[in-house]
């Protein structure tokens, strides 16, 4: 899908607010691809996300739709849902920490070009 400045717009409440634990829910692909589209368009942190690209892309792909029409019947099936909560939780952890690099890099960035190190 093709995105947009409107979609960064539109998406960056939400995902910052995941960042610092306002909201609950795990990052979904829908808001990694448009924190990739940003990133590749220097819409965010231009001049640090490049480095992070490779890193963000190579996050795991797991589909949530087929997840949440899981249904509990017993223990074991139980047990096997918990394995792709865990996988899209890991996932949402690793967005976290590849997005909390980006900011702490662009901070350092813009101290060196100010201060001139």
């Amino acid at each position: 899908m093709t995105r947009t400045v409107q979609d960064v717009k539109f998406a960056l409440h939400t995902i910052m607010d995941k960042l610092v634990g306002n909201h609950s829910e795990p990052f979904n692909t829908e808001e990694i691809e448009i924190l990739i589209f940003a990133f590749e368009s220097n819409i965010l942190f231009d001049n640090v996300a490049h480095k992070f690209l490779s890193s963000l892309k190579g996050l795991p792909e797991i589909h949530e739709a087929a997840i949440t029409d899981m249904e509990l019947e017993d223990k074991a099936v139980e047990e096997e849902q918990s394995y792709p909560e865990n996988l899209i939780k890991e996932r949402s952890d690793m967005v976290k920490a590849i997005l909390l690099t980006v900011v702490k890099e662009n901070i350092f960035h813009d101290m060196k070009i100010r201060l001139g190190a």
